[in-house]
């Protein structure tokens, strides 16, 4: 992917012409443009088989461990056969936020759940390990209006 500087209107403009399911700038502008979409790229089995939320380029291998503590109750998940498992109670989520919602309630995963860096060792909030650039956006933040 590359990236382009646009104005902010140009920019909404833009996501004003979004059609159907369209979910990021390169999918209104390849409609607009006339230029077809690649083929899918083949998943790697190891992350395939762990858990992976591309609309929020979140992706772990399988085993992945995040974890906390809430109110006392240490709570730590597997990354499984592309959920998320409580180890607790076996539960399988496909969402940090559906696992939150369901064991904490409303808030932000991103920064609730904690998992040791697979380069570094330290404790870290999940949302670190997010892929940025692999975010799916709807539109325009409020800052960028």
């Amino acid at each position: 992917m590359r990236t382009i500087q646009v104005s902010t209107d140009v920019f909404a403009a833009i996501w004003a012409d979004r059609k159907g399911v369209e979910e990021s700038e390169d999918a209104i502008l390849r409609r607009r443009l006339g230029v077809k979409s690649p083929p899918p790229k083949p998943k790697e089995a190891s992350v395939a088989s762990g858990f992976t939320d591309e609309k929020q380029g979140f992706i772990c291998k399988e085993g992945f461990e995040i974890f906390r503590t809430y109110k006392g109750i240490d709570y730590r998940v597997r990354a499984l056969g592309g959920f998320l498992v409580l180890q607790n109670t076996g539960a399988r989520y496909r969402s940090p936020k559906e696992l939150s919602d369901a064991t904490v309630g409303h808030e932000n995963a991103w920064t609730g759940w904690y998992c040791r860096h697979p380069t570094t060792g330290k404790k870290v909030q999940i949302g670190e390990l997010r892929d940025q650039s692999r975010i799916r956006r709807r539109g325009p933040s409020l800052d960028e209006l």
